[in-house]
């Protein structure tokens, strides 16, 4: 007869020490947001070099789109505000869970 796993010895592994499988959650979560919150930096640091070499090449007279430049140093402005916000945010919670009394 053909004994298969069921994963079984996993679920007695997490009866046995339930704060692993937590453990490696809240590292799964962080991991998340580590990688989200480096997105957003890089995706804002895109715009702003966007908008300054439109910006620049506007200066030069390589482009008269002045159109096309404004657009780019808005969505770069407000990207950084964005950004800023999220990381006010951030710190507003930390602070926050660091006050709670165990």
């Amino acid at each position: 007869m053909k004994v298969e796993s069921t994963g079984g010895s996993n679920l007695i592994g997490n009866a046995i020490d339930p704060s692993r499988n937590q453990i490696e959650k809240k590292g799964k979560v962080f991991e998340e947001f580590y990688k989200a919150a480096i997105g957003l930096i890089e995706q804002t640091d895109k715009a702003q070099k966007e908008a300054e070499k439109l910006g620049l090449d506007f200066v030069m007279g390589k482009t008269d789109n002045i159109h096309n430049v404004m657009i780019a140093q808005e969505k770069a402005n407000i990207a950084l505000q964005f950004t800023v916000q999220v990381h006010s945010k951030v710190l507003e919670a930390y602070k926050e869970i660091m006050r709670i009394t165990l």
